[in-house]
Order: C-alpha cells, then sequence, then structure tokens
C-alpha cells in the first residue's frame, strides 16, 4: 500500500508539474470604459486599481505576523481542486517547536506523515517535503491561512483552511 501510495504522489506531482494555466490576454478596448480595471501580474494573481468613483476605502495590509505561526498549530485543508488534485484529501500541518510534520489522509483512508523542511518563515511559511525535488515543489501556508502550492514554474492552486 505504502509503496501505491509513492507512486501515486510522483504521478500527481508529474501531472501537476505539467499542467500550467494560461491566463487570457486582456483587450484594453474592452476595459477602457469601466470602473475597475484588472491587470494580470501572474497566473495565480490580479491586481484590482481604484477609480476616482470607487468609494471604498483601501485597507493596507497588517504587518504584524499571524498569532497561528508565533507558536506551535495545528492546521488542516480540504486539497481537492478538480483541475489539478481531482483525489483530494486531508491535509494536517502540525508545527511542534521548529519540527514540521504533514499527514495526508486520502478520500479512502489511507494516509501518510512526513517530515516537512522550512524553507522560510514570516508572515508566511513556505514548506517542501521534498526539498531536493528538480521541480521545485512547496506549500505556502499565506497570513490568512489558506495552503497554496507551487513549483518552480509559479503558483498552482490554493485551498482555504477548514474550520
Amino acid at each position: 500500500m505504502k509503496n501505491s501510495y509513492i507512486i501515486l504522489l510522483i504521478i500527481i506531482s508529474l501531472v501537476i508539474a505539467g499542467c500550467q494555466a494560461i491566463p487570457t490576454p486582456l483587450d484594453p478596448a474592452s476595459i477602457q470604459n469601466t470602473a475597475i480595471a484588472v491587470a494580470w501580474t501572474s497566473v495565480s494573481q490580479t491586481q484590482i486599481a481604484s477609480t476616482p468613483q470607487d468609494t471604498q476605502a483601501v485597507t493596507p495590509l497588517s504587518t504584524k505576523t499571524p498569532s497561528f505561526i508565533e507558536g506551535n498549530f495545528e492546521m488542516n485543508w480540504n486539497i481537492y481542486n478538480s483541475e489539478y488534485n481531482s483525489l483530494g484529501g486531508i491535509v494536517t500541518i502540525r508545527k511542534q517547536g521548529s519540527t514540521y510534520t504533514e499527514k495526508l489522509v486520502m478520500p479512502d483512508g489511507s494516509s501518510a506523515t512526513y517530515n516537512l523542511t522550512v524553507i522560510s518563515e514570516g508572515r508566511e511559511i513556505k514548506l517542501t517535503d521534498s526539498p531536493n525535488n528538480s521541480f521545485g515543489d512547496y506549500m505556502l501556508i499565506s497570513s490568512d491561512g489558506y495552503l497554496g502550492f507551487y513549483d518552480n514554474q509559479g503558483y498552482i492552486y490554493s485551498v482555504p483552511p477548514l474550520k
């Protein structure tokens, strides 16, 4: 069962590495008369530029480190994504002291636990279970608790924390 799981993870990694979303180019003529213009900054992010007609104030991001990053924690995410991870599963990341572990429970009930390597810590936590992977795969726990998946080509997808 463990060998099957490892093979499954390798296949999923290869599929994810081979898939990369391509943003649709924006036609400037179609957006010049709108109140909000969307500019693509990457495959995964958009930046919204407000016009003077916009009445909502923009709130700057807090520079305070989120409380879940400051101490020990355990967080869970459903990692299902119809485009990149149709098998899904529940990932639990636990921090105890300076040690991070990941437990993946698949929909069929099988599970595996991995030690994670910290790439960086700060307002966000960047972790990997395979530091020498040629695809550069890593996970990023953002300051809002989302778990993002990335590789050396950039953003793949992210999921919100389970409550």
